[in-house]
């Protein structure tokens, strides 16, 4: 199979998207509202994103993954996960099944799991999608995302400012990371923590300590063995908080095995011009009828 002929695969981020849209124009007092006072900044946002997306990519299939309700098994393990997020402004509440009526006049399948976040399911999908002979693009804004790097796997890592993307593949991950091993991300993300998901890490553990420490010893697995090469303040919290740190990259991994059926034929971009366009008028988002030309594959 050819290059040109091969198939690729987007999985979209849809929540983190979402999020983002919303964020990027409430912050400027830009919330979109219909004629009948529905909220839709986030949604009009999350497909720009979506359309400059595919038509810079191009791939034959586009998945969207989702988080299914606020408790996964991440809180079973650790109570804590998550909980200095507070809730989403209410502008944007209605606006979750909204973004779901928008893809869904795309044509493209929306993908959930109940107990498990839209990260696990980008991240079995794009397993099962290598197997069956994709190339696999994962639009995200989380860096988490990069220990999913495979040869047959892309990060397109969202960056500030509208279509600006960062396309990471699994050899420029010494680059990006200072690291050279997609996995060595979760450990990496076991002893630094991560404030926004509320993962503890190793306290006084950053960053540079951390690739440092990894780049000689590999994983955490690697430290231990080799623990009384590591001297001073380092080794005392490396042990006294050694099942925080491996709490923690339990908490860090993102699940490829999750019970998900994966039916890529589903995924194949094509979608009828009128049903979008009917959409877009029902939202009022007038501005973005030109934007579906842009999308190469489309019926009706």
């Amino acid at each position: 199979m050819s290059k040109i002929e091969r198939k690729s695969l987007l999985i979209v981020d849809s929540m983190a998207l979402l999020f983002r849209g919303f964020f990027a124009t409430a912050v400027s007092g830009q919330l979109m509202r219909t004629k009948s006072g529905l909220y839709t900044n986030g949604v009009y946002q999350f497909t720009k994103y979506l359309l400059d997306a595919i038509s810079k990519i191009s791939p034959t299939h586009v998945a969207c993954a989702f988080d299914m309700g606020k408790e996964t098994f991440r809180n079973q393990i650790y109570s804590e996960y998550k909980a200095n997020r507070g809730e989403p402004p209410e502008e944007l509440i209605p606006q979750f099944d909204l973004v779901r009526e928008l893809i869904q006049s795309f044509n493209i399948p929306i993908f959930g799991v109940e107990g498990y976040e839209a990260d696990d399911i980008m991240g079995t999908l794009a397993k099962n999608a290598v197997l069956s002979g994709f190339h696999v693009y994962l639009l995200t804004g989380d860096g988490d995302a990069l220990q999913l790097l495979d040869d047959n796997v892309t990060v397109v890592m969202m960056k500030k400012g509208f279509g600006n993307y960062e396309f990471i593949r699994k050899e420029r991950l010494f680059e990006v990371k200072g690291i050279t091993s997609p996995d060595q991300i979760i450990e990496l993300k076991s002893l630094m923590g991560d404030a926004s998901d509320n993962i503890p890490g190793c306290p006084g553990v950053g960053a540079k300590t951390a690739v440092n420490l990894l780049n000689e010893f590999r994983d955490l697995d690697g430290i231990y063995q080799n623990i009384d090469q590591i001297k001073g303040k380092i080794k005392e919290r490396l042990l006294e908080h050694r099942e925080l740190i491996f709490l923690s990259r339990d908490l860090a991994t993102i699940r490829t095995d999750i019970p998900l059926e994966c039916d890529f034929n589903s995924c194949q971009l094509s979608f009828e011009a009128d049903k979008v366009k009917q959409k877009f008028e029902e939202l009022e988002f007038t501005s973005l009828s030109s934007w579906v030309k842009k999308i190469p594959i489309q019926v009706g």
